[in-house]
Parts: C-alpha cells; structure tokens; sequence
C-alpha cells in the first residue's frame, strides 16, 4: 500500500513537472509572488473569485432590469442571469486553492530541472 502511495506521489510529481496545462497565469518578471493573466492576481484562488465576483455582479444587474416593469427589450435578461448562476455553480473555488499549491510546485520542479539540464550541460 505504502510503495503505490510513493509511485502515485511520483507520479504525479512527474506530471507537474511537465505540465503544460498551466497556461492561464505566467509568472511576473517584476513582481515576486505575483502572476498575470492580462491582468495581475495572486494565484488562481485570486482570479477565481475575481470572475465570481464579476459574474454575480452581472446577475445582480440583471435581476434588477428585471425588476424594471417586464419592459420587453429585457425579456432576455431573465435567461441570461440563470446562465450566469448556472456558471457560478460549476465553479471551481474549492479545487482553486490546490490549483495554486499544484501551479507553484510545478514552477519549483521546473526550475529545479532547468537547473540540472544546466549542470548536466556544463559538465
């Protein structure tokens, strides 16, 4: 039980090694400890709850042009506001703080091979 925990750990140790997966944040080349995408945020906790904060922001004004009397030309805003609700259920906000914890050691192994190609090559 104890040697499949060590491949699994191993395992995945080797994919975030060469994940290509993250994309959506780079590391920023001036400001340690902080990333953009577009624009700057702490992590992938950050940017998830900036686009939750956006989307409820956007079903709120909705419901509110709902409010507005059943004035026709927002007959759609109804719909679009259970959409944007819909979106903020499939979410991810729990997963986005072990996102985070992954997307870090991901750059640490990846700039620990960078370093042993270096190393290797010199010699």
């Amino acid at each position: 039980m104890e040697t499949e925990k060590i491949k699994a750990v191993a395992a995945l140790t080797d994919k975030l090694a060469t994940a290509t997966e993250f994309n959506k944040l780079r590391p920023s080349p001036r400001r340690e400890g902080m990333h953009k995408a577009g624009l700057y945020f702490t992590g992938y906790n950050d940017l998830t709850l900036t686009v939750v904060d956006i989307i409820s922001v956007c079903t709120a004004a909705l419901y509110g042009m709902e409010d507005n009397g059943g004035n026709a030309k927002y007959a759609s805003a109804f719909s679009i506001a259970e959409v944007l609700g819909l979106a903020l259920e499939l979410m991810p906000i729990e997963e986005s703080q072990i996102l985070d914890e992954c997307y870090s050691l991901h750059l640490k192994l990846k700039a620990k091979e960078q370093i042993n190609n270096v190393d290797s090559n010199s010699d």
